[in-house]
């Protein structure tokens, strides 16, 4: 077999040079067989102790269990199971084992949607296989198993060309399958258009078990399939399914802005409409009244929740989805805020009783601070119950009530059950009437901690709303403790992003002088990004915080008056932190932009 001669140049890390044995590197009309346990003169657990993944000793100790069980457990399951290594040093062993190269990660939105024109989503999310390039002498094809041949042998027939392998993970993989055939799909509705199904098709279908999987031709639900799939995949928060006069907008929202990614013709709004109702479990012959519901599904072996809400409009229901990727988890606390935030805080959470409030507007990231920090508070002798509408992310050892105002079950009513159900700390998922406040403010001052949220724009602002929702100002300064405002700001794209240089007067917007920023590097985005950052400029999102801890001074100005201003000017001479201030710092780091900080910051002004 002879060398490639010309290599994509995205791909251009990859060794062709792999050993003539290999399975899977054949020519036509060979066939391939099992290989052997040993390939070349090395075992993986020879290479794993080379590597200094393990030692002599555990292997010895690895093989003596092998031998006590019969020899039919392998060595690397042996090691996994007793937590020595983990599956990555298993593929980066057999990469080496079998001369393969090993890639981490892959650029999936650079591969040619043409290399799956003949193949199956069900074929190549089975097998975790996917090809990536093409040259003269074959196609290279990231596997994640490399001793499974069948797949490849199956692939070389169908392709009619040599098979040149890549070792990947397998979440890696699966983001590139996602891609590859949305874009696939994408271009196959392109050229075709979006045909009309007929209502009775429909109706009474289920839902897809795993959207990965779902290889229904139907063109109507292959469209609302690839939108939630590419959606999850580029990691969108909320999908938005617009009409208008003239077509129907399809928009997600990522990093917290939108952008539209396509438009479906308006002779099939109706369709696409109802395919989504049918998911949300939704009623399909309603389309007056506004209607909220839920889809559960699986992508890629990741469990998504989906929550779908329908407004009618002048031109049409409007759709907007909600995703919440159940597979991320909940993120360590003591990762997610600063140092000089995060102790105070944790001092907060750790009281026997009293309220500590997160504050911010939608979408800004209260839930997932709240979430955080209950699993750092969440041990076996801690009783911990939440009410919340809905309950979106699953805390393991946690009591979790979900809402229901149509059967009676409102924040008010779950908060009288669950102070017969002996809480040392409550959850609310927010405070949003009179009665619901009232229930936090004795249960905080009957020695429960209680954790909610409230939709004001800064810490200071959260007493004037408590005020407003009838909460005594005596009440506030015995039962609050602290108040923790969030904002998400989007991180400027480290591959493209470009040096610049500030005016004193654009510096003075972040309450910057240029001394402060000597030795910095500023940093502002390229106007039109690049492929990482799907030519937006930024890619990702941080926190920035501010932390308001009801001291003394803080207390006796609220007995005077619930003023949020007079509280924050009072609030920033103790030394507090603002918003703009948690920004600027993150700006001076090199981490975003003067725009996005001034943009997020906006309370300041």
């Amino acid at each position: 077999m002879e060398k490639a001669q010309s290599v994509d140049p995205i791909f251009s890390v990859l060794d062709r040079s792999q050993p003539k044995n290999s399975p899977g590197e054949v020519g036509p009309g060979q066939i391939t067989q099992t290989q052997p346990q040993r390939f070349g003169q090395r075992t993986l657990g020879e290479i794993l102790v080379e590597r200094k993944k393990i030692t002599e000793e555990q292997l010895r100790e690895a093989l003596r269990i092998q031998a006590q069980r019969g020899g039919a457990q392998k060595v690397g399951a042996i090691l996994l199971e007793s937590e020595l290594i983990d599956q990555t040093d298993i593929l980066q062993g057999l990469a080496v084992q079998l001369e393969l190269p090993y890639l981490e990660h892959l650029p999936i939105n650079e591969i040619d949607a043409e290399l799956v024109r003949d193949l199956s989503i069900g074929f190549c999310s089975q097998n975790l296989i996917v090809p990536i390039s093409r040259d003269a002498t074959g196609v290279t094809v990231a596997v994640h198993d490399p001793l499974d041949v069948s797949a490849v042998d199956d692939l070389r027939l169908i392709l009619g060309s040599n098979i040149f392998r890549v070792v990947c993970p397998k979440v890696t993989i699966e983001s590139a399958i996602n891609s590859v055939f949305e874009r696939q799909d994408m271009s196959r509705e392109s050229a075709q258009g979006l045909a009309s199904d007929e209502g009775d098709d429909l109706a009474g279908l289920e839902e897809a078990t795993d959207l990965l999987h779902d290889t229904e031709d139907a063109p109507v639900r292959r469209e609302v399939s690839t939108i939630i799939r590419r959606a999850i995949s580029e990691k969108a928060s909320d999908i938005h399914i617009e009409p208008f006069e003239d077509r129907v907008s399809v928009r997600f929202r990522i990093d917290g802005a939108l952008r539209e990614v396509r438009a479906i013709p308006k002779k099939y709004q109706a369709n696409v409409t109802t395919r989504i109702k049918i998911l949300g479990k939704l009623n399909i012959a309603e389309s007056r009244i506004p209607q909220d519901g839920r889809i559960s599904l699986r992508v890629g072996g990741r469990d998504c929740d989906v929550r779908v809400s329908a407004l009618p409009t002048k031109h049409g229901e409007r759709i907007v989805m909600r995703i919440l990727d159940k597979s991320s988890g909940v993120r360590e606390l003591t990762g997610s805020l600063p140092e000089k935030v995060f102790k105070p805080f944790e001092q907060l959470i750790h009281s026997k009783h009293g309220i500590v409030l997160v504050t911010g507007p939608t979408g800004s990231g209260k839930t997932s601070t709240l979430a955080s920090a209950l699993m750092h508070i969440n041990k076996p002798d801690v009783n911990i119950i939440t009410v919340e509408d809905p309950v979106e992310v699953g805390l393991p050892g946690v009591g979790q009530v979900e809402v229901n105002e149509k059967a009676g079950l409102t924040f008010a009513a779950g908060l009288r059950s669950i102070l017969r159900q002996d809480p040392d700390v409550v959850l609310i998922g927010e405070i949003r009437d009179s009665e619901t406040a009232q229930i936090a403010v004795q249960a905080a001052m009957t020695g429960h901690l209680v954790l909610s949220t409230l939709h004001t724009n800064d810490t200071a602002s959260s007493v004037t709303r408590l005020a407003d929702l009838g909460v005594e100002p005596f009440q506030i300064t015995t039962t609050v403790l602290g108040v923790l405002a969030v904002r998400l700001m989007r991180k400027v794209c480290f591959t493209c992003r470009e040096l610049t240089t500030y005016s004193t007067e654009e510096l003075a917007l972040l309450n910057l002088t240029p001394e402060r920023v000597v030795g910095k590097k500023l940093y502002r985005a390229r106007p039109n990004g690049c492929s990482s950052c799907k030519n937006l400029g930024y890619s990702g999102r941080m926190g920035i915080y501010e932390l308001l801890v009801f001291e003394d001074a803080i207390r006796q100005q609220i007995v005077k008056s619930v003023d949020g201003a007079a509280l924050r000017k009072i609030a920033v001479s103790k030394g507090m932190t603002s918003l703009r201030d948690s920004a600027a710092e993150r700006f001076m780091n090199g981490e975003t932009t003067l725009d996005e900080a001034l943009q997020k910051t906006q309370v300041d002004d």
